[in-house]
């Protein structure tokens, strides 16, 4: 489900310019581990998911739609890296940002593809945690994570 998942988020944005949409530059997992490794500030990591799903775990780093609109005139110069549980509603959150003139890539992988590389994830209290919530239950999380749907 995970690989039909990401498919359709790839054809999403394959035709986005046909629906007026602009299409979303991605970004890697290596290439975000390293911006985070390097604490790099020309960036902000938003996570799209729900409060519930964030509430399970979350990348570190990582902060909600909410306190990036708050806060979107002191982030106003950094790109925007979306990220979700598979890269769909990341895109169409990219494609917003983009259309507001602001920079924005797609984490395409999406939280479970930073499971899969063995990513780390942090609950609200910043604490390492291995549940990740999947969205729905056709999603599974990769073998070391537990699955919350």
């Amino acid at each position: 489900m995970v690989w039909l998942s990401k498919q359709f988020v790839r054809w999403l944005n394959w035709i986005a310019p046909f629906v007026r949409r602009s299409r979303v530059e991605d970004i890697s997992t290596e290439e975000l581990r390293g911006l985070l490794e390097r604490d790099d500030e020309s960036f902000v990591l938003v996570d799209v998911r729900s409060q519930s799903e964030r509430y399970v775990s979350q990348i570190p780093g990582a902060i909600s739609i909410d306190e990036f609109w708050s806060q979107r005139d002191e982030l106003k110069n950094r790109t925007v890296i979306a990220s979700c549980t598979v890269g769909g509603r990341s895109l169409l959150f990219a494609q917003r940002c983009l259309h507001n003139g602001i920079q924005a890539r797609n984490y395409r992988p999406g939280i479970l593809g930073w499971c899969e590389a063995g990513g780390e994830l942090v609950n609200p209290q910043g604490q390492t945690t291995r549940r990740v919530h999947t969205h729905n239950k056709l999603l599974r999380a990769p073998d070391g994570y537990e699955s919350v749907p």
